[in-house]
């Protein structure tokens, strides 16, 4: 899946879910599908996600108790956007087994496999209006860890919201919000997770992986999911009452943490070497200076270069 950024004078900008128990796929006329005959044939082979497989596994109290799967949708945090409020809930999870116009960072598409990653969006209605960066983080950070028990080896990010284990790139994160004047009205987090692909275009074969290739094994996408939203939940929690700790803990999986790097500032590389120091309270990326002057940045303005 790949994610990429959009605004629509719903106000949106960014990328990260109240709950209703309910399971169902959603219908071709609801998300208005567009299927030529040669896709329709390739659909119906596709390894369906089985949803009650993964009702069985979940144990949130309320993230993604609201399930929704279909097999091919253009971009499920675009569909998102334009449901209406009263069909959204916090806590409301959509998955796709396709999407054509998957997006992520810089207006990059995403590549994804029909039936065998996992590309889907978080609907999160917090009270504040702020500090979206952190819980886009919060959940990379979650998926790190998932990622790290499922093999068994190190993953990290890669600054702003990559996910980076055997040396590619395994998943994005793209948050976008959508306000009602000025009051938010939900937060849409999209994520992609190669999971079971094992092949990718020409272009990005040298940088994109998955975790069946770097563990060897197909893995289980109904119980991963589950997993992760378990774990997605609890640092939203975190996020929720400010937790220090929950900053201590994204910042020690950013690649280039506690280092000499240096800096791409808004499209223009930087002069000299900075010591990153991490996220602060705001979710900026604080850098040091070689006099120890402190910069400070947020995370659309900075790209990081590790030497």
């Amino acid at each position: 899946m790949v994610l990429k950024r959009g605004i629509s004078k719903l106000s949106l900008n960014y990328k990260f879910a109240r709950s209703s128990t309910s399971i169902r796929s959603v219908t071709q006329k609801e998300c208005s599908f567009r299927r030529s005959k040669v896709f329709h044939k390739h659909i119906k082979k596709i390894k369906l996600f089985d949803s009650a497989k993964y009702q069985k596994h979940l144990t949130t109290s309320w993230l993604g108790q609201s399930f929704e799967y279909v097999k091919e949708i253009g971009s499920t945090n675009s569909y998102l956007k334009k449901r209406a409020p009263e069909n959204i809930s916090h806590g409301q999870v959509l998955l796709a087994g396709l999407q054509t116009k998957g997006r992520g960072q810089y207006k990059r598409n995403w590549e994804s496999a029909a039936g065998q990653n996992l590309t889907f969006t978080l609907v999160l209605r917090p009270q504040q209006a702020n500090r979206f960066h952190i819980l886009t983080l919060a959940c990379a950070r979650a998926l790190v860890a998932q990622i790290e028990e499922e093999l068994n080896q190190p993953a990290a990010l890669k600054w702003p919201n990559d996910v980076i284990a055997d040396g590619k790139k395994i998943a994005g994160l793209l948050t976008e919000t959508v306000f009602n004047g000025n009051k938010l009205d939900r937060l849409l987090i999209g994520i992609g997770i190669n999971i079971n692909q094992t092949s990718f275009a020409d272009e990005i074969k040298a940088k994109a992986g998955s975790l069946r290739m770097a563990c060897g094994a197909e893995i289980d996408r109904e119980h991963f999911l589950a997993e992760l939203l378990s774990r997605i939940e609890f640092e939203y929690g975190r996020w929720h009452k400010q937790n220090d700790e929950l900053l201590k803990w994204i910042n020690q999986k950013i690649i280039g943490y506690g280092q000499w790097v240096r800096l791409k500032v808004d499209g223009q590389k930087h002069p000299g070497a900075f010591k990153m120091v991490g996220i602060d309270n705001s979710g900026r990326l604080a850098v040091i200076d070689k006099e120890g002057g402190v910069k400070t940045f947020s995370y659309e303005q900075i790209r990081i270069i590790v030497d």
